[in-house]
């Protein structure tokens, strides 16, 4: 505790009060001399008088106030042998907690102590808490960007699935992916096999996060994994992945678009899970497949699934998709629907897949709304090269 009065008997005497009451004391008789040992030793409390020469207690308490720290209370104590109201309430608002009138009392003096020990107790309560709650803010902040960083590696290791044109390749492709969040459940491929065939998947997984793209992930990996090169090897694959999922502890299933194109590029054999039908581009017209298909997979154990022929005009490009992209909203709140997908098609002057995906990535950018897409948006656009 820190005791300032200018009158050296009382400031004394009352220390030695103080000190039988448990507080260790040191005494001040300049008020400029408090503000000096405030500013290199710490205190729980302070006593100063009021009338003094030079710099009153109330200016004392007023800069002690200001040059306080917001995580270190003081207790201060205005002492004054003016016993009326108008000067308590003066040293109330000049920042001080409570006042004591000349000649003190000792039982006042006693509940003043007992009440800075209760507040300064609380004090430090407080201040251990708060420590304890900004130690656990920052192993919280840390925890997050780390959790960051892993979902920010995780969808470049999700993006690095895409597709890239090789030399290879027997058709011209280009694909547009809109996750609707940092990591997606869509996932495109693209894989020209052993016998110059082509296999290209567009799956939808159920949901959005870190389950949605493991199993996206997942799928992916096992199709370019089992590589079907003929019809009746894309059905098993589709039947094995489909049985696999079902057996997934997690309640998880995805929506499949799977082609298998012959090396000539004239046909193509389909296998369509729960997933939107193919669309077919000539010139100015776009037109839906009718593909019979089967459930999405990981819905039933045992399921079987048919690879469906369908013939490919030369000029003609396939376009595949996800849901999410007809389930975009326009200015009115309105899906855009298979109908609205078939007019923006259809009002491009040219045919390619990099100028078709051009275009209906202009047209979402118009619909996407601030916070982004409610629903992955994933769409691969292929033709055979002349």
């Amino acid at each position: 505790m820190l005791l300032v009065d200018d009158d050296d008997l009382f400031l004394d005497l009352t220390s030695i009060e103080l000190g039988r009451l448990g507080c260790e004391v040191h005494g001040v008789s300049d008020p400029q001399d408090a503000l000096q040992v405030l500013a290199n030793r710490d205190f729980d409390a302070i006593i100063t008088d009021w009338q003094m020469p030079g710099m009153d207690g109330i200016e004392l308490v007023r800069r002690v106030r200001n040059a306080g720290s917001a995580d270190r209370f003081r207790y201060v104590v205005l002492t004054t042998a003016r016993a009326d109201p108008d000067t308590a309430q003066a040293a109330l608002e000049a920042g001080a907690d409570d006042v004591l009138f000349k000649p003190l009392d000792r039982l006042q003096v006693e509940l003043t102590i007992a009440s800075i020990n209760r507040t300064v107790e609380l004090q430090r309560r407080l201040h251990r808490h708060n420590r304890h709650l900004k130690a656990a803010h920052q192993r919280t902040r840390e925890a997050f960007r780390r959790i960051e960083a892993d979902i920010a590696a995780a969808a470049q290791l999700h993006r690095g699935l895409l597709p890239i044109p090789t030399e290879r390749d027997r058709f011209d492709f280009a694909w547009s992916y809109i996750p609707a969040s940092n990591l997606g459940g869509d996932s495109i491929g693209f894989v020209t096999l052993r016998n110059g065939a082509t296999l290209f998947f567009l799956i939808d997984v159920r949901g959005h996060g870190v389950p949605a793209s493991l199993a996206s992930f997942h799928v992916h990996h096992r199709l370019v994994q089992l590589a079907p090169e003929t019809p009746d090897a894309l059905e098993r694959a589709i039947v094995q992945l489909n049985d696999e999922m079902v057996g997934q502890p997690e309640d998880t299933y995805c929506t499949l678009i799977c082609g298998l194109l012959a090396a000539d590029g004239t046909q193509a054999h389909f296998v369509r899970a729960g997933h939107p039908q193919p669309i077919i581009i000539q010139g100015k017209h776009a037109r839906e497949l009718a593909l019979s298909g089967g459930f999405p997979l990981g819905w039933f154990a045992g399921q079987t699934y048919s690879a469906e022929p369908v013939d490919l005009a030369h000029e003609a490009t396939l376009m595949v998709y996800s849901d999410g992209l007809t389930d975009c909203l326009d200015g009115d709140g309105v899906p855009m629907e298979v109908g609205g997908l078939q007019r923006v098609l259809e009002s491009g002057d040219h045919d390619s897949p990099v100028t078709r995906i051009n275009l209906l990535e202009n047209h979402l950018r118009a619909l996407q709304p601030r916070e982004g897409f409610s629903d992955d948006i994933s769409v691969l656009a292929l033709r055979r090269k002349p």
